[in-house]
């Protein structure tokens, strides 16, 4: 079946389809602009504080203004109304290992 029509499909069967889509295409867009490395920040204690960026997400009454600022193209941090503004600050500033320090692990 085509993405589109099982999307269609799901949203019939489930009424709040849409907003969670819509919310998890904010938060993708959010981590990107916040210059996050969704793979690193998804390891942070062990996916716990991801799961729970992502539920502040969802739950979020700010989607409007959301759209809006991310579609200004505003650059800089997460904007204050963001409830993960200060998450997506933490896990940005966090260094990246390099391979070096990746490969010392190991030994």
């Amino acid at each position: 079946m085509h993405p589109r029509l099982q999307g269609q499909k799901a949203a019939r069967r489930w009424p709040r389809f849409e907003r969670v889509r819509r919310q998890a295409g904010l938060f993708r867009e959010m981590i990107e602009r916040a210059g996050v490395d969704p793979g690193a920040a998804a390891k942070d204690d062990f996916g716990g504080t991801f799961a729970m960026a992502a539920r502040l997400c969802l739950s979020c009454p700010h989607a409007c203004a959301c759209r809006d600022w991310l579609d200004s193209g505003a650059p800089g941090p997460a904007p204050e109304f963001c409830r993960n503004a200060a998450y997506l600050a933490r896990v940005r500033r966090r260094p990246r290992p390099g391979r070096e320090e990746i490969l010392d692990a190991d030994t």
